[in-house]
């Protein structure tokens, strides 16, 4: 009987240490960069562009992506103008998707070669007090470009960006 206490005892020690461990605080996801599919783009194509995550964030709940680019188009009358290309996604990274933010972007076929560049911002509502900091995973193998997340008390932010070249149709 005496073993059997200790026993339980030790199982329920290892127990509440095992739940010492637990991280409690809210963080942001640590990124790599983008990674672009197709690595060659020309003026009408679908472009994906997926922010990478290295490490996922911790107890994050309401979450805006916002992605944009300036590009120049080309008008029917031969000049040409700046064009913003923007989308906005809402969702609840803890929830229901804390999987790497990508954007289906549409270059118009009037787009005018060149370098471009593309931003990303991510605001997340965290849902235990931030640990503060800041999260920057460097850039990976196969990704351009960088994103630097911040961790404060009641939110959490990304913002990151990278140059995309529009090549000539051949």
């Amino acid at each position: 009987m005496k073993k059997l206490t200790l026993l339980l005892v030790g199982i329920v020690a290892l127990t509440f240490a095992a739940c010492g461990d637990e991280d409690t605080s809210s963080y942001p996801p640590t990124y790599q960069g983008f990674r672009v599919e197709p690595s060659v783009v020309y003026p009408g194509d679908s472009v994906f562009i997926t922010a990478v995550q290295l490490y996922k964030g911790n107890y994050l709940n309401a979450t805006s992506y916002i992605w944009s680019m300036d590009i120049m188009i080309t008008l029917p009358d031969g000049s040409t103008e700046k064009e913003e290309l923007y989308t906005a996604k809402d969702t609840n990274y803890g929830g229901l998707d804390s999987s790497n933010p990508t954007w289906r972007l549409y270059l118009p076929s009037n787009t005018v070669p060149g370098n471009y560049t593309c931003k990303f911002n991510a605001r997340w509502s965290n849902s235990a007090d931030g640990m503060g900091g800041t999260f920057f995973g460097g850039t990976g193998d196969g990704c351009v470009g960088s994103i630097t997340a911040y961790s404060y008390t009641l939110y959490s932010q990304a913002s990151g960006n990278f140059r995309l070249t529009v090549s000539e149709k051949p």
